[in-house]
């Protein structure tokens, strides 16, 4: 028998200090369900308005546990709060249809864009709200036409052999500095630093699960020594890479990382998009022919 709790939202999180982080920002807007533990979560039921599901780092428990709650509520918003964003994450968003997602600790503007959904399309019952910003609301400003999306699409490709500014100046058909200026005015960060984040980025994923040494994982992502590699993920996470592939997650993200990581969530929405128009275009094709 399910219990209807369709004006309150349900936050699910396995990290107890996230949870009671997650669940002091967000209860002075809405009242709140916590399921703490997946035999809770399959044993529930609850009927919320909403769900979010708030994880640490990508893995492929939290992987499988997306699709798990997204089979559980079919029917509900779904939104994914995260400490850091992955391309895992994002394929794994996009192909079970999380509604949103968000990088934590969230920032203004993504709780603004979180409660205007809640209000606006589920049953959720608002009580509190912030005050509406200038700010931009529920997207980046990088349209898939621009030419910096090239560019982040380029480097996504070969992020790991170091593309030149030149290299990439010459695909979009601007001059190097031109380049930069977007890079900088659009995305909050340099191009150099982009680059940088996207390989620490990465070395998260392989440190959390690869068996390789430091050494190997700092040339596979495309350091030309482990030296500066262990410079900078310490720089950008203040802790080394060895803490971290020995299990320590107590990790204090840079301004430069959090700037990155938030980019990379509000691209979400514009890959979202791109394959919404695609499934439409082929289901017009079909129906069409």
């Amino acid at each position: 028998m399910m219990v209807h709790n369709a004006s309150r939202l349900l936050l699910i999180a396995f990290d107890s200090v996230l949870a009671r982080r997650c669940c002091e920002d967000l209860r002075i807007y809405c009242d709140i369900d916590c399921i703490s533990s997946m035999a809770d979560l399959e044993r529930s039921v609850i009927n919320p308005g909403a769900v979010i599901y708030l994880m640490d780092h990508t893995s492929a428990n939290h992987l499988y546990n997306i699709n798990f709650i997204r089979h559980q509520y079919p029917d509900k918003q779904f939104f994914v709060i995260s400490a850091s964003v992955s391309i895992p994450l994002l394929q794994q968003s996009l192909h079970t249809g999380v509604n949103d997602l968000f990088i934590y600790p969230l920032s203004e503007q993504d709780k603004q864009a979180l409660l205007c959904t809640l209000k606006n399309k589920t049953s959720v019952d608002i009580f509190n709200e912030l005050p509406v910003t200038n700010s931009e609301q529920g997207g980046s400003k990088i349209i898939k036409e621009h030419p910096l999306f090239v560019v982040l699409e380029l480097i996504e490709r070969d992020y790991t052999k170091s593309l030149s500014l030149q290299d990439l100046s010459n695909a979009v058909h601007l001059s190097p500095s031109r380049v930069c200026h977007l890079f900088k005015d659009i995305c909050g960060i340099t191009y150099s630093c982009y680059m940088l984040c996207r390989k620490i980025e990465e070395s998260e994923r392989l440190l959390a699960v690869a068996k390789s040494s430091i050494s190997s994982i700092s040339y596979q992502i495309g350091f030309a020594n482990p030296s500066h590699f262990c410079r900078t993920f310490k720089e950008y996470l203040n802790i080394t890479p060895t803490a971290y592939a020995n299990g320590n997650r107590d990790v204090e993200y840079s301004p430069v990382y959090l700037q990155y990581q938030r980019l990379r969530s509000e691209l979400f929405l514009d890959l979202a998009r791109e394959v919404q128009e695609q499934s439409l275009y082929f289901v017009g094709k079909h129906h069409a022919s």
